[in-house]
């Protein structure tokens, strides 16, 4: 393609059409220094191919279709000083040097830090991050890599002085009880997920990128993924299960049947089989799934804002944008027509109980808005995402410290630790 040209130092040939380099197709043009094969539609580099190109400083190859790129491919590249491979498919390669016979090359430019890891020898690599982690941090952030202890803390202790308070203190109402000790252990669950995150982040501190890609697929990975959906999941429904039992107690008390502990188990027990259950299956291996549904990102949450259509993005989907969003249409629904109900029986009947009504609709009012501050925004972005919209890569690392774990850290005080009732009986038992 190139016969003749011995002495030729620059060659652009961007934006034509070429679908493949084949072996020694530049031997003669080895003065060549420059070459430019950008945005054309090459998916293979046969090895040898820049055998003969002792004295090339500049490469691009941006814009292709490239995969995956052989051992030794660029081997013969001693002289190459700049690289730019962005643009490409380059996806989940495994952890090799595919570019440490390259001893001269100082900048390589790629789509996802990630790949910097085929290039650890390299003085620039970018981009250096994805906006949660970093070539050197899992957490890159500082404030993101105080805040996950501060949560996972919040979300822990909260929880279970929830749970321990609650079997040890004996309360009238066992059902409730029963229903607020499942909500308390699937938010201990998120504080878990964050205990995990953070303790990895520590443990990669300055050298993330070489442990990047195990990291991604590895079991400690996948168990994050399947803790902090689990959490979510189970949180979302145990609150809708406990807003339905308020809404019927409250708006409708007549119509509703003696609630027994017994119902409240078999209710829980479809809650946390349906919850595991779409935690579980991107791990069973389902072609569907793919091998990292999980291991998108370093903290392992699957809500593919990034790349909103990647493998199984419909499972995605149907957990954020379909459940969460049926979810929290209701209870918002159920918490509104029970304030209006509450009203009204203040209009009818001026009993002594007012002012408890109304810190009652206070307190109503305010688990609405919690949960409003929690799940729209995860799903405002998750529609956002799939309109095609690109959305600012440090956004995700921000929803899954402060915004996902919110109703975590929240729900205890909410429906345990500041209500009267509770207070009063902590205060009895330890007075006893």
């Amino acid at each position: 393609m190139f016969q003749g040209l011995t002495s030729l130092f620059n060659l652009y040939v961007e934006r034509n059409l070429m679908v493949s380099l084949e072996r020694d197709l530049f031997i003669e043009t080895p003065q060549l220094q420059f070459l430019y094969l950008g945005t054309n539609h090459i998916k293979t580099v046969a090895p040898g191919t820049f055998t003969t190109l002792p004295s090339l400083h500049l490469l691009t190859l941006q814009y292709n279709g490239l995969r995956d790129i052989e051992m030794g491919t660029f081997s013969e590249l001693v002289s190459v000083e700049s690289m730019n491979l962005e643009g490409n498919r380059l996806q989940d390669m495994p952890q090799t040097e595919v570019f440490e016979d390259m001893i001269s090359l100082e900048y390589i430019y790629f789509d996802e830090f990630q790949l910097c890891s085929l290039a650890l020898h390299v003085r620039v690599c970018e981009p250096k991050g994805d906006g949660i982690s970093s070539v050197e941090h899992l957490l890159d952030s500082l404030v993101l890599r105080i805040s996950v202890w501060v949560m996972g803390v919040l979300a822990c202790v909260g929880n279970l002085l929830v749970l321990v308070g609650r079997l040890v203190v004996k309360e009238p109402n066992r059902v409730h009880s029963f229903y607020i000790k499942n909500l308390s252990l699937s938010d201990f669950l998120m504080g878990v997920y964050l205990f995990v995150i953070a303790s990895h982040d520590a443990y990669f501190r300055g050298a993330y990128i070489r442990h990047e890609y195990t990291w991604r697929r590895s079991w400690q990975c996948n168990l994050c993924g399947f803790l902090s959906t689990l959490s979510s999941e189970a949180s979302v429904l145990t609150l809708t299960t406990i807003t339905l039992d308020r809404y019927f107690s409250i708006v409708h008390p007549l119509t509703l049947k003696e609630r027994t502990l017994r119902i409240a188990i078999v209710v829980m027990s479809m809650t946390w089989t349906l919850a595991a259950t779409l935690a579980f299956l991107p791990l069973t291996g389902i072609n569907y799934y793919g091998d990292n549904f999980y291991g998108s990102n370093g903290m392992c949450l699957p809500l593919h804002i990034h790349d909103p259509y990647a493998k199984a993005w419909e499972h995605s989907a149907l957990i954020f944008l379909g459940l969460n969003l049926i979810a929290f249409v209701f209870i918002a629904y159920a918490y509104c027509r029970m304030i209006v109900a509450i009203r009204e029986s203040q209009m009818s009947l001026r009993s002594t109980q007012e002012k408890q009504d109304r810190i009652l609709v206070k307190r109503f009012a305010f688990i609405v808005g919690t949960d409003f501050l929690c799940w729209m925004p995860v799903i405002i972005i998750k529609v956002v995402a799939l309109g095609g919209v690109v959305i600012d890569r440090t956004l995700y690392a921000w929803l899954a410290v402060f915004v996902l774990p919110v109703n975590s850290a929240l729900n205890p005080i909410l429906y345990t630790l500041a209500t009267k009732i509770f207070k009063q009986q902590v205060s009895d038992a330890f007075i006893s």
